[in-house]
């Protein structure tokens, strides 16, 4: 038993944190939202010593998640963002002795609701802002279990307040592309390890409708703060199909146009996001992989 609940704690750890990506704050006045969602598997973890290793009884993981965001311009400087997950997970074992019979495990509900404000400190020669943002746990385990540590964790039941500071720059060139970066801290309360959170991120237009982008996502623990210790970093990449652009096209409305579209957030969008993620470095935490899709507007 102690065995079982060992890997349910370490193979069904805490979906990781999607960043409020970008530097770039919106226009006083303006809405963009976002419906994020994502399906993800594992059959592998990252031990103490960050060792790739198999779920013992060829165990597997998966579940998929669902996050809608929001951010609005208070004004030019000032943007207020927030969001709310939902996630489902599930955990089953294929290699068990006979005598022991199956073992199979879920767990869903909503985790977290996120709300904070990101303010933008200069425009030149790089946008640099400051955010903050406060994740308030939500009791998707509240009703009764004879056993809760047998259920899949898709929360780790903590609070979290986090500070960033987020850089980025749009190089208007022959093939447009732009960079960004992010780092900071997040506290935790309920004795879980406080975090460094880190990302990075890279994209370029090859045509004016279509955005190849890749990032590098992922928290460092800041080991003694508490219980949990864990780090990781995930790998994506993917295209963004700038639809609003493509429309313009077809009906000749061009005058307004630049291929910075949601990442400078200038202008009005609509885009539609597909990534593929892979967790390639971590401790004490699951090698997942991941597929997303977004679906976000500006107006």
């Amino acid at each position: 038993m102690k065995k079982i609940v060992a890997v349910l704690l370490l193979g069904c750890l805490l979906l990781p944190q999607t960043a409020f990506a970008g530097a770039w704050t919106l226009p006083e006045s303006h809405l963009w939202v976002e419906y994020y969602t994502k399906a993800f598997w594992a059959k592998e973890d990252f031990g103490p010593e960050g060792d790739k290793r198999r779920f013992v009884r060829d165990a597997r993981s998966w579940g998929w998640a669902m996050i809608p965001k929001f951010e609005y311009g208070v004004f030019d400087r000032l943007t207020l963002l927030g969001g709310i997950t939902y996630k489902e997970e599930k955990y089953k074992e294929y290699a068990r002795p006979p005598g022991w019979g199956p073992f199979s495990v879920k767990n869903h509900g909503v985790t977290d609701v996120d709300f904070g404000a990101r303010f933008r400190i200069l425009e030149n020669p790089v946008v640099l802002s400051g955010q903050v943002k406060a994740s308030y746990y939500m009791p998707y385990d509240a009703l009764a279990l004879e056993d809760r540590a047998e259920l899949p964790e898709i929360g780790k039941r903590n609070d979290a307040l986090e500070f960033r500071v987020l850089v980025g720059k749009y190089f208007n060139t022959e093939i447009p592309f732009y960079i960004g970066a992010e780092t900071g801290y997040r506290f935790k309360n309920r004795n879980v390890c406080n975090d460094i959170p880190f990302f990075i991120e890279f994209g370029f237009w090859p045509v004016d409708w279509l955005l190849i982008k890749t990032e590098i996502d992922g928290y460092w623990s800041h080991d003694g703060t508490g219980v949990g210790e864990e780090k990781y970093a995930i790998w994506r990449i993917g295209p963004t199909i700038h639809l609003l652009t493509i429309f313009n096209h077809l009906t000749g409305n061009d005058k307004k146009f630049t291929p910075s579209g949601q990442i400078t957030k200038e202008e009005n969008s609509l885009d539609f996001e597909v990534q593929y993620g892979n967790t390639f470095w971590g401790r004490n935490t699951v090698a997942r992989q991941e597929l997303i899709a977004k679906v976000s507007s500006q107006f």
